[in-house]
């Protein structure tokens, strides 16, 4: 009986701060927010104005798959490199291996399309600002 009531607790433990997670995030998206939308699969929707404030710059995605940007639009976290492409509105991170010669790196992706564009500028205030969307990391960095 003792270890149903500590399961239980645990459980319901569990669900109460899922919950707050939730909310939290709720709490950074959403009409009259710099991030309009998010989604773990599209990534995020961010307010015209935001935009602006960011001063992002963008490049258009060529037809081919092999693709140059300058070296500042690369975002580096761990061992990884990625930049950020915008597609219909939506800002997704996309990991790349890229080649550096001098400020220019290239790289080859499947996952930019023609039409996409590519952030050029400030793409590491969009990673800033995904980590205080979908990441717990951020609250605790704080403390």
């Amino acid at each position: 009986m003792k270890y149903l009531f500590v399961l239980f607790i645990v459980v319901f433990s569990f669900k109460a701060f899922s919950e707050e997670a939730e909310e939290e995030k709720k709490g950074r998206v959403g009409p009259g927010k710099a991030v309009t939308e998010a989604s773990e699969k599209d990534g995020l929707k961010i307010s015209e104005k935001a935009q602006k404030n960011l001063e992002l710059e963008f490049i258009a995605a060529s037809n081919s798959s092999t693709f140059s940007v300058p070296t500042a639009a690369l975002v580096h976290f761990q061992d990884f490199s990625a930049i950020y492409r915008e597609r219909g509105g939506w800002f997704k991170m996309v990991e790349i291996e890229p080649i550096i010669r001098g400020s220019v790196a290239q790289f080859t992706s499947k996952d930019i399309s023609p039409g996409d564009r590519i952030v050029v500028r400030n793409s590491g205030f969009i990673r800033v600002i995904e980590l205080d969307v979908f990441g717990p990391e951020a609250d605790a960095c704080a403390d």
